[in-house]
Parts: structure tokens; sequence; C-alpha cells
């Protein structure tokens, strides 16, 4: 099964959260009970910025962390290795967040298209 690169992370967001509510259907069972459901305010720019931060690093394995002091929400975000794939500038990131007392992780690989990140996979 071939999957479509995603746009971006706010697009990557949107998929995470459609990826939830289709869960019990798919692969991604574990999104079902994720915390980015509990998600409020300002929770998803924030984790955004954080993802945006380690995507930037030069280097792999700083975690990135985001807090909403106005929600309780909160999470990191890992570079977990770099790599390439066909030529393009790809990184494996690890996305953990806490929000309405719900744990979440995800694991997504992103590459650099035409000077964007995208989403090309969501590996196992």
């Amino acid at each position: 099964m071939r999957i479509t690169p995603i746009r971006s992370l706010s697009a990557l967001l949107g998929a995470l959260t459609l990826l939830s509510a289709l869960a019990h259907a798919s692969v991604y069972g574990f999104l079902d009970q994720g915390a980015m459901r509990y998600f409020e305010g300002e929770d998803a720019a924030l984790m955004s910025a954080a993802i945006d931060a380690a995507l930037a690093a030069p280097t792999d394995s700083e975690a990135r962390s985001w807090r909403n002091d106005a929600t309780g929400s909160h999470g990191s975000v890992t570079v977990l290795r770099t790599f390439s794939d066909h030529g393009r500038n790809c990184r494996r990131i690890e996305i953990q967040n806490h929000a309405g007392g719900t744990d979440g992780r995800a694991v997504a690989d992103m590459c650099q298209i035409d000077g964007v990140w995208k989403v090309l996979r969501m590996p196992e």
C-alpha cells in the first residue's frame, strides 16, 4: 500500500485526527485513544511549533518539549534519526503528548519535498 505524502504539519494534525476517528477500522488503532482528541486552545499550535523546532535542529535525539499551562496538556517531539529517501532529506520523529489524562505516541517519517516537510509514512 502506498501512502500519499501529506503537504504540511497542519495536514499532519488533521490526518492524525482523521486517523483517530477511523482507528477502529485501520492499522492506526493506537491513535483511537490518543491524547490529541483532548487538545484544547493552543495545544495543537504548541505541538506544531515543537515539531518545527525538532525538524530544524541540526542533530538527532534532542527532545523539543511543549506545555500549555492553561490546559495542562504537554508533550515532546524527538528526531529519532535522519536519513535519505530517493535523494530527499528525511527525519523520523516521535511525537509524545499528554492531554485529558491520556498519553499518546506517534512516529512519522517526514521528508523535505519542494522545501516543505511532508509526511512520507507512519512506520509500524
